[in-house]
């Protein structure tokens, strides 16, 4: 727990933080938002191509078709997990190719040195990899899902087409608008048993 002078001194250097000012930091400071996840505001960061994203995602929606908001956004989950595959091997092969180029000329198998190096320091491929491996699990669960409600979808409007129309009501239906049936005539009662009447 923080003591009264820490907490006061706290407050005094918060007064005296009011942000980026200049231009560049301010650009930077935008982007703070940029993370991975769902609180993502943005797909594309700096260096991707915003025309490149929009034809992966324009190919997504012509392959699927979505119908209704679940299968939206179960497209929308299989198009961000692809991209983020794809993001996170560029991630990787960028990070490989730099600490490769860093080693001293004449390396022996600069790959292995670097993995010896990264695992001393920081173990940044593992972290790429487990990025990797929760975007194809992402993928794959909403390729799965997305594709079983597709395929029960259409089973369910092939089978409502190919249902019988529905039969009329039947023949002998009362008629309101018809005038009403005419009452037997006498002689048509049933006869009278006078033995009864006794």
């Amino acid at each position: 727990m923080a003591t009264p002078a820490q907490v006061t001194s706290n407050r005094a250097n918060a007064q005296l933080s009011t942000g980026p000012r200049s231009v560049e930091g301010k650009a930077t400071a935008s982007r703070n938002s940029l993370k991975l996840g769902l609180t993502a505001q943005s797909l594309i960061i700096p260096g991707e191509d915003p025309a490149e994203f929009d034809l992966f995602a324009a190919s997504h929606e012509e392959k699927f078709h979505p119908v209704g908001p679940v299968e939206e956004e179960l497209l929308e989950i299989v198009i961000r997990s692809a991209w983020m595959k794809r993001r996170y091997a560029r991630i990787e092969a960028d990070y490989l190719g730099a600490r490769i180029a860093a080693l001293p000329e004449g390396t022996e198998y600069p790959l292995g040195a670097v993995m010896i190096q990264d695992a001393a320091a920081g173990n940044t491929l593992q972290k790429i990899f487990r990025r990797q491996q929760a975007a194809q699990r992402d993928w794959y669960k909403a390729i799965e899902t997305l594709t079983r409600l597709q395929t029960a979808r259409r089973h369910a409007e092939a089978a409502q087409a190919q249902a019988p129309a529905p039969l009329p009501g039947p023949p002998n239906r009362v008629r309101f608008d018809a005038p009403p049936a005419t009452p037997p005539s006498p002689a048509a009662a049933l006869p009278v048993n006078l033995a009864l009447r006794l």
